[in-house]
């Protein structure tokens, strides 16, 4: 290396001197006279190129408006949703408490008329007695008292406390390689023959354990139960339009509030009264969608308010080929992610669409599974999205533009997936849920 540099002349313009240095910067060759000249100008030239990039990161802070960012609004949304759950406590406490007025002072009214009526046959009787007297007494002085208690009722209510902690700042750069999950930090062991469907609010997980219905928070802890008598459930979502669980069964679809109270059913009237087996179903902002169980699935689209009524139907050629099937289905962000299984050859195909015109976005195969089994598909932040597949004990990560990111075992074998919030991704499986954290 010596030898090749003393062999060199220097780079600079005009110098007859043999080079003794080779600049890293810039890779030329120098002589003792011009090196340090040459050394500074390159460190001056770099300096000068740093002052500008901090110049710029500096303009960017100062200049740059705050974007409308996912913390913003998502906390905009739980917001609202806090001032919508406060609204129904209130409205779910005054109506018990005007029942309760209304049932006391009807039972006044009727004790009053009836000892009105027992005075009146006593003076047409003529046959009063001193006990009759003192028990008509006693009873005015019961109702006197009752009627004083009612007007000097009390409230005991509990301050409403909101955890500090509740929320949590995190980048919403896209985070690639979910895959291999992290250890799950909370399972909830469920080895009978319960459905394996389960949906969210983002607050609570709603799960099938036969025989009743289970409502967990994000410690797996059950907050409330009710027993579930309806049926196979095929699957489960939920609508914050209504602020209803849907839960989805052969032909009947039932709503279900999120603190358990109240199951109503919904009897779907389809034109020309068309009987369907649904197989799925998921919730935009204002409609719900439906697939059914058949060879070239239909899509049915209804609306939520004031009713459940249908509103458009998509059918075979355009949802899927005759000899496939919709296996499950997903609403978000004005996309629908469907998962179609090919009868012939067992493939299983991924498609995203428009949830307007239907058109393919993007497709991207699967593998291979067999009729029955599981594959279910859940999004992701984002944008993206996860595939389970039970037949395969495999979890796919897909990008947000369809690519493969990557695929893992997963064991026991997953029924399907869904995101519980921004940060815990629950898992049901052939042995009960598991619940895992996103990093």
């Amino acid at each position: 290396m010596h030898s090749s540099t003393l062999s060199r002349s220097c780079s600079i313009s005009g110098c007859k001197h043999l080079s003794r240095a080779l600049c890293i910067c810039c890779n030329q060759y120098v002589c003792i006279d011009h090196l340090k000249d040459h050394s500074n100008n390159q460190n001056d030239t770099q300096l000068t190129s740093l002052t500008t990039e901090l110049n710029i990161l500096s303009d960017r802070i100062h200049y740059t408006p705050l974007v409308d960012s996912f913390f913003l609004t998502t906390l905009e949304k739980w917001r609202t949703d806090a001032y919508r759950t406060i609204d129904r406590f209130y409205e779910t406490q005054r109506r018990h408490f005007e029942q309760f007025i209304h049932e006391n002072r009807d039972k006044q009214r009727k004790e009053i008329d009836y000892l009105r009526l027992k005075i009146t046959n006593l003076i047409h009787e003529q046959n009063i007695t001193q006990e009759d007297i003192i028990q008509i007494k006693n009873t005015i002085h019961i109702i006197e008292n009752d009627l004083n208690d009612l007007q000097h009722l009390q409230c005991n209510i509990r301050p409403l406390i909101i955890d500090e902690n509740l929320t949590t700042f995190q980048s919403n750069k896209t985070k690639q390689d979910i895959l291999p999950l992290s250890r799950p930090y909370r399972t909830l062991n469920i080895s009978d023959d319960s459905y394996c469907w389960m949906t969210t609010n983002e607050k609570y997980l709603l799960v099938h354990h036969k025989p009743d219905l289970y409502l967990l928070d994000r410690q797996l802890t059950i907050i409330e139960r009710i027993p579930w008598i309806h049926g196979r459930i095929y699957s489960m979502c939920w609508s914050s339009t209504i602020n209803r669980f849907i839960i989805i069964t052969n032909n009947i679809i039932f709503t279900l509030d999120e603190n358990l109270l109240a199951i109503e059913r919904c009897d779907l009237i389809h034109s020309n009264n068309i009987y369907r087996n649904w197989r799925s179903g998921t919730c935009s902002n204002t409609n719900l969608f439906l697939s059914t169980n058949e060879l070239g699935s239909s899509i049915y689209e209804f609306t939520l308010l004031p009713s459940i009524q249908l509103v458009k139907e998509w059918s075979s050629p355009i949802t899927c080929r005759k000899d496939e099937s919709i296996d499950d289905l997903c609403y978000k962000n004005d996309k629908f992610a469907i998962i179609i299984f090919h009868q012939s050859t067992n493939e299983t195909h991924f498609d995203l669409r428009s949830s307007t015109t239907f058109d393919v976005i993007w497709s991207i195969e699967i593998g291979h599974s067999v009729p029955r089994r599981t594959t279910g598909c859940c999004g992701l932040n984002n944008d993206e999205w996860l595939i389970t597949d039970e037949y395969d004990f495999r979890l796919y990560h897909i990008s947000a533009n369809g690519h493969l990111v990557k695929s893992d075992k997963y064991d026991p074998a997953p029924y399907n997936a869904l995101l519980f919030g921004r940060d815990i991704l629950a898992i049901r499986t052939t042995q009960g849920v598991n619940l895992h954290k996103l990093m």
